[in-house]
Formats: C-alpha cells, structure tokens, sequence
C-alpha cells in the first residue's frame, strides 16, 4: 500500500472512530442542543439494569457505562472516568440528577437509576450491580459529579433499548474497534494524589486550529478489594484504568511528558502480588507494540515487565505506577492518535505552521500503522 492511499485510509479510519471529545465547561448551553429529558435518560437506567449482573468478562465502570449508552441510542467517543469527572463535550453537568444521568469520581462512574434514593448501576468489585452513592464508602471519595447528556434539538431521536439491539444502526467502525478489556475503575483517595493536568502542544497560535486541552492525569489509583488483601485480578483491573486514562499523554506530540516515555500494549498480566503491613509491589508483564519515546517511534513487539507500588489508605490499596514509563492500551492509543490525525488533516489548509503539521501527521501514520499492523 502507497503512503499516500495509507494516509487516506487512516484519515478515513480517523473520522469513523472520531476525536475523544475535548474538555468543556460544564455551564455552557450552546444553541442547537438540548440536555437529555427525562423519559430518555429512564431508557439509560433500564438499559442498565438488563445488563448481566455476572457478565464475563466483566468490563470496567467507564467501558460499562459507554456500552450502555450506545445501547441506549445515545453515543459518545469513550472516555476514561477520570476525563468524565473533568466534564467532556457531550455532557453538562448538573445539581440534581435524574435516571440515566452519569454519577462520577475521579476513578469510578456509574449511572444514575433513582435520584430520590440515590441509587446508581456500576462495575464495582462485586459484580455489575446498584449501589447507594450516598453510602458510607462512596462517601468517603469525596462529592461526585452528576452528568447530562446533551442531543441536538433538531435531531429527530428515538431511543432504542438494550433489549432491542437489533434496532441499534450498526456502526461502521466495528472492523476497527478493539473489545473492552476485563477491568475495573476504582477511585485515588480524595484529597491526596489528585490528577494533574496535561497541556498538549499546538500547531498554531490560532484558537481554532489549536490542540490545547487540559486533560485529566491521575498519579494514583485505589484499588477497591472484595477482602482485606487484593487479589491479583483486582489489581490488573486497577492497573488497566489507570492505563486507559493515561492515554492522555498522547493528545500532545511529542507525548505531553518528556521525562517518561509511552508503551502501547496489546495485552497486561499481573505475575505476582506481595503484601507486608501497609506496603505492598506488584510485578506485571505487558505485550508491547510501539514505544515512544519524545520523537523517536519504535514499533517492535516485545514483553516488558512493570512494578507498581502498593500503599495501604484508609480508603484501600492504592497503586503507584512507575516514574519514568506510561502503559497505554492500544485501543484507547488508537483513538487518540486517530483523533489528532482527523484533526490536523482537516484543518491543514489553514494552518500558518504547514510544515510542521505536515510531519506530525506523518509520524501519526507511522504511529497508527504500527498500531494496526498484523504481522
């Protein structure tokens, strides 16, 4: 395949998958659209509760939740919970939620099922199930954020149940998109450790054309356990999410954080887990399929061992990943990269750097075509 017929497919492969929505402010209500009502968020909840409480594999908070909206006829570019709590285009935040509206934590989300009793439907360390976000333990992370999702006012809607799924149009991404991974999102202690903030880099001065987002980065992830102890699944699981949020690096190129390079990963293993008191490690193996380090690309599969750091919190195990090295899961590098590739192309002709966004979408399709390359 020419480079030239492979950037064209790549670009196609960019629209499809769309860019990850950018971050907003809450408040704004922009002409044109409107906050889902209330019949069609009670579509979301009942979708929802007809998920299989003993699904297996059992997907993480974030991934449940995107699968049911897409059930549910309301769809959106997935999102780590941590990005969620920040707020993304596709939702507005509000003060008093109703069914279907989202429920998050920097770390977990849920949706809400019953604002009057506060019950809301997630992946916790018990299963797919409803919970109180009310209760004890979610009260100890601190104050969510309740979410809205925002339709066209125009858009002639109609929304479909996941008792329906034939009904659902569908996508055509699907010879593209890479299955949800067995994982979990579990909430860093609030108050400590909270995320930081990454600021990707621009092609041009102007607002229009700019890459600027602040993204969500989070510096720990709590590990709820079923037990006092973890087991080895539950800290995978942990490790997973905390991996999908730090996709992030990527929105920038060369990746936001020059002190620690990226690994994408087609698969993650936990060897062993130890425990001493309050402290703990964790060794884990990855399958790796590009690594970047600043401007340099290696596209190279191989396997690379990890270790985490474990501290016992009053709110559980929390993980500390390695300071010089980020895992990211192809999947959620895809759609990144994907995204900034649509974008750059499409605003190509009016951007004062050519040159230079010239040679980021051409390491964007080396990137991508490590990524997608079967042999």
């Amino acid at each position: 395949m020419c480079p030239r017929t492979f950037l064209r497919y790549l670009c196609m492969l960019a629209a499809l998958v769309g860019p990850l929505a950018a971050i907003s402010s809450p408040q704004s209500n922009p002409s044109g659209v409107r906050l889902l009502n209330v019949d069609e968020g009670q579509t979301g909840g009942n979708t929802a509760l007809e998920q299989s409480a003993h699904a297996r594999p059992k997907p993480d908070c974030s991934h449940l939740v995107h699968q049911i909206y897409e059930l549910s006829g309301f769809p959106y570019p997935y999102v780590s919970s941590f990005d969620l709590y920040e707020g993304i285009d596709n939702f507005r935040r509000v003060s008093t939620p109703h069914p279907g509206d989202l429920v998050v934590w920097r770390g977990h989300v849920g949706i809400v099922i019953d604002g009057v009793d506060h019950s809301f439907y997630s992946s916790v360390r018990s299963g797919l199930r409803t919970e109180y976000y009310d209760g004890p333990y979610w009260r100890t992370l601190g104050r969510p954020h309740f979410y809205r999702y925002v339709v066209a006012s125009s858009a002639d809607f109609t929304a479909t149940s996941a008792s329906r799924p034939a009904n659902i149009p569908k996508p055509q991404t699907k010879p593209f998109v890479l299955p949800a991974r067995n994982e979990i999102a579990d909430a860093p202690s609030p108050g400590t450790d909270l995320p930081e903030k990454v600021e990707s880099a621009t092609t041009s001065p102007s607002p229009s054309l700019s890459l600027n987002r602040s993204l969500a980065l989070p510096s720990s992830i709590i590990v709820v356990a079923a037990a006092n102890q973890p087991t080895d699944e539950e800290v995978g699981e942990a490790i997973s999410e905390f991996n999908s949020a730090s996709g992030n690096l990527l929105h920038a190129w060369p990746p936001a954080d020059p002190k620690r390079s990226v690994l994408v990963y087609d698969q993650l293993k936990v060897k062993r887990v130890e425990l001493k008191r309050d402290r703990g490690w964790v060794q884990a193996e990855v399958e790796g399929r590009l690594s970047i380090a600043g401007k340099r690309l290696e596209g190279k599969r191989h396997r690379e061992k990890l270790r985490w750091e474990l501290h016992r919190t009053p709110q559980g195990w929390q993980l500390q990943p390695p300071s010089n090295r980020a895992y990211v899961p192809r999947d959620v590098a895809a759609r990144v990269l994907a995204g900034q590739l649509a974008f750059l192309t499409k605003n190509e002709a009016a951007s004062v750097e050519l040159d230079r966004s010239l040679h980021r979408q051409t390491m964007l399709v080396h990137a991508l075509g490590f990524l997608f390359d079967q042999n």
